[in-house]
């Protein structure tokens, strides 16, 4: 019953106090401007704060143009980060929106067996996507030169560098990638693709708010409201299974697997 009546309130478009603008960047099936409601975390984000009031539009672009332009105070937030100590310092996270495990993916040709530090890694390509944090160690032993990352505009740019042998490795989480394989490779080419069962990092999502704009803590109060309301309902787990299968940790919130 609960379900239905947020279900209904989202449906109306009755009585909302503000608009909100939020940059965003494309990550199938969690997020892409051509998915439909253009993809989960859009539909949860807009659940949440329409239980408190709010319709919310989004603006998709690059991920690091798109946080730069947050960061600018363009928008009312940003979707949707890990919450860095860096980020930390100009920004306001939110209550976690999702957990996801980052794997490095293989090509079959050159399969990567196991690994125990990064440092395992050296000498071989690795592909990563700009605007995306990884860990700081992966970037630290980037900007020292200890390992060979090649970065580009897109997730599916690199899927398809590996698939071509142009790089040896790329750290994605397992449901986007599965995403974009099957979206955009033949069942050739897909089963040349495998990851190691290793995760690189396991880490949360958030909507992010600009800490010199005068309502974020406002705002920030009233998402981390509707999203409580969302999961107390049962609408954030019936969004968040669009994705796939999820499992509720002891804290209260879903990890994808």
């Amino acid at each position: 019953m609960r379900v239905l009546l947020l279900l209904t309130l989202l449906l109306s478009g009755a009585c909302y106090a503000k608009q909100l603008t939020i940059a965003i960047g494309e990550y199938p099936p969690f997020s892409g401007k051509k998915l439909e409601q253009q993809g989960i975390v859009p539909r949860i984000i807009r659940a949440a704060f329409a239980s408190e009031g709010h319709t919310v539009k989004f603006e998709f672009m690059p991920w690091g143009r798109s946080f730069k332009a947050a960061k600018g105070g363009r928008y009312d937030a940003a979707a949707y980060w890990f919450c860095t100590p860096k980020r930390k310092l100009d920004f306001y996270c939110s209550e976690p929106l999702y957990y996801e495990a980052t794997y490095f993916y293989f090509n079959k040709r050159k399969p990567l067996e196991t690994w125990s530090s990064l440092e395992d890694l050296q000498g071989l390509n690795i592909g990563a996507t700009k605007g995306y944090s990884y860990t700081a160690q992966f970037w630290q032993l980037a900007k020292q030169k200890k390992l060979k990352v090649d970065s580009v505009t897109s997730d599916l740019q690199n899927l398809e560098k590996l698939v071509k042998g142009r790089i040896d490795l790329f750290p994605m989480a397992t449901i986007p990638a599965s995403h974009l394989i099957k979206q955009h490779f033949s069942r050739e080419e897909a089963e040349q693709i495998a990851f190691n069962s290793k995760p690189l990092l396991t880490q949360s999502s958030h909507l992010l708010f600009l800490k010199k704009n005068a309502n974020s803590k406002h705002l920030l109060a009233s998402f981390n409201r509707g999203l409580e309301n969302i999961k107390r309902s049962g609408l954030y787990e019936v969004i968040l299974n669009l994705a796939g299968p999820v499992e509720v940790s002891s804290n209260r919130y879903i990890f994808l697997k």
